[in-house]
């Protein structure tokens, strides 16, 4: 036990240093190129990296059954794989009655069944595309339980489910249902928001107007198609103004939740409905409103006309290809694309090939069969991502056969992703941030990477690598346990088990300094002892810079 601990520490400061360098000096960057390996047969590299890409992480079964089905098929099949849908919660109070308590408390005032339901899916669903697209819109279009506003989990299951649903359809149907829902509708303040009356002082609120075009479609600032900023005289042009932000915040006016399911109990499941009383609308600007690229609505309108007017000159601005394609690109294949990459996925974008804008299917599918993303091996400095909290338990209990109840959430939070809680609309990390000393590189991720969560990741794979989490019903009811035995039977031959790791995890990238080291440390356990040699391969790939910065 001693021997181990000893090595853990080793491990774990020689993680931290390499794992929080620029990704242009990521070591293997430096240390040769990737060592040859058999395994190459069985795990070709490019399909184990569009399963990282594509999927919640690869698994031997699922790489061969690409390997049969050819990367084309296999995507188109999970292009029309069906939705597993989050589980149908009953509507609660909004104040928990003091009679729920217990699993009663734990499954309605909290996060707890979507979380566990996410976890379930992401391990052993059939529909992985879908899921990685939702999951990834779901922090573009970011609505949190952390605050006091969406804290049921009958309240944030419609919107995950929409998410869900919508994540391979066309993105103006997305953007209707998203600022339509009432766990949207509640987190930035379209539910309930009224018309300026300035005999109460009351204004619209800007919050959903402001975030919709920041955020969620179209950003600060002009964009070419490859996603870098129009400039005059140096300066990126504004994509919009304050009175722009005023008059959309004038569009979001006289929604309110469709009728309750009963005393105290709010409907969230159905979208917000016009306020209407005696047959008239109320609470909702009539007037004549400003939209983006000097368009205007007409005075008049009604709450919903209005509405459709402003999505479609959203939807419409040539700005929303490049924003949304370039951060699902980040999400799915790389923090730095190149402007070409960007542009390819924004004419995407703009056509799918038969006449439609906004097709995300089309999209997504852009992205995974772009020559940026393909590939044996890229070597490229500013190639790849850190791979996110939620992501690096998923591929890890992938890989290895996992018996899971899904009860994990607390372990990406310890990692500073809490699922569904981000800390603010901004996400967990934002998109545009730059690694510290990485010469002006993008790593989104790394804004929830430092020396308290590298220790948690690494906690994580010893856990599970050299023991289980182990049940604690109710909450935990099964506990999570990896599977090892294929790599036991290889221990024996030090040199099969590191090919058999270098194939499924990390592409055929080890390099020479890499293997060298991992395979010390496996020869220096007795071959009689097969299991703890297989334990210790797994630990310390898994564990490795080189597996948790995918390239």
């Amino acid at each position: 036990m001693t021997t181990r601990v000893v090595a853990v520490i080793v491990s774990c400061c020689c993680f931290v240093a390499a794992l929080i360098v620029p990704l242009s000096l990521a070591p293997r960057a430096q240390e040769g190129p990737a060592i040859s390996s058999s395994s190459s047969t069985r795990y070709p590299p490019d399909i184990v990296r569009l399963l990282d890409q594509a999927t919640f992480g690869p698994s031997p079964e699922l790489v061969d059954h690409v390997v049969n089905l050819g990367q084309d098929a296999f995507l188109s099949e999970q292009l029309s794989a069906p939705l597993t849908p989050y589980p149908e919660l009953p509507p609660m109070p909004s104040t928990r009655p003091d009679t729920c308590t217990g699993t009663c408390q734990r499954d309605n005032y909290t996060m707890y069944p979507l979380q566990t339901h996410f976890f379930t899916n992401a391990l052993a669903g059939s529909d992985q595309l879908r899921q990685r697209v939702a999951f990834a819109l779901g922090q573009i279009f970011v609505v949190s339980a952390l605050n006091s506003k969406v804290t049921l989990s009958s309240w944030m299951g419609p919107y995950q489910q929409l998410l869900y649903k919508d994540a391979l359809g066309n993105f103006r149907h997305l953007l209707s249902d998203v600022t339509l829902n009432p766990a949207m509708g509640s987190y930035l303040n379209v539910l309930s928001n009224k018309q300026l009356n300035p005999s109460t002082g009351v204004k619209p609120n800007e919050n959903y107007a402001r975030e919709i075009l920041q955020l969620f479609t179209i950003g600060l600032t002009l964009l070419n198609q490859d996603g870098t900023p129009q400039l005059s005289n140096g300066a990126p042009i504004p994509a919009y103004d304050q009175a722009i932000v005023e008059s959309f915040a004038r569009v979001f006016t006289g929604w309110i939740l469709a009728p309750a399911f009963g005393t105290g109990i709010p409907n969230y499941r159905d979208p917000m409905v016009q306020r209407v009383t005696r047959g008239v609308e109320v609470d909702h600007d009539r007037g004549e409103k400003q939209l983006l690229g000097g368009e205007t609505v007409p005075a008049g309108l009604s709450a919903a006309a209005d509405l459709n007017a402003a999505l479609d000159n959203i939807f419409n601005h040539p700005n929303v290809g490049p924003f949304i394609g370039k951060q699902l690109i980040q999400h799915l294949v790389t923090s730095n694309p190149s402007g070409e990459y960007v542009a390819r996925v924004a004419a995407v974008f703009a056509d799918n090939g038969s006449g439609t804008r906004g097709d995300l299917a089309a999209v997504v599918g852009a992205i995974l069969t772009d020559p940026e993303a393909r590939g044996d091996l890229h070597t490229e400095p500013t190639y790849g991502h850190l791979v996110e909290p939620v992501l690096f338990i998923t591929r890890l209990l992938r890989a290895f056969h996992a018996a899971s109840d899904g009860v994990l959430a607390s372990y990406s939070a310890t990692m500073e992703q809490d699922l569904f809680r981000a800390a603010s609309v901004f996400n967990f990390y934002p998109p545009g941030y730059r690694i510290v000393g990485g010469h002006g590189l993008a790593g989104p991720e790394f804004k929830v990477y430092n020396s308290a969560t590298a220790l948690a990741r690494i906690n994580f794979v010893n856990t599970l690598v050299f023991g289980s989490i182990p049940p604690s019903p109710p909450d935990r009811p099964a506990g999570t346990t990896i599977d090892l035995t294929s790599l036991v039977a290889l221990a024996k031959n030090p040199e099969l088990l590191i090919d058999e790791l270098n194939g499924l995890l990390l592409h055929q990238s080890l390099t020479p300094a890499m293997h060298d080291a991992i395979l010390a440390a496996v020869t220096a356990i007795p071959s009689s002892n097969p299991t703890m040699r297989a334990k210790t391969a797994a630990y310390l790939v898994a564990s490795s810079s080189a597996y948790q910065v995918e390239r």
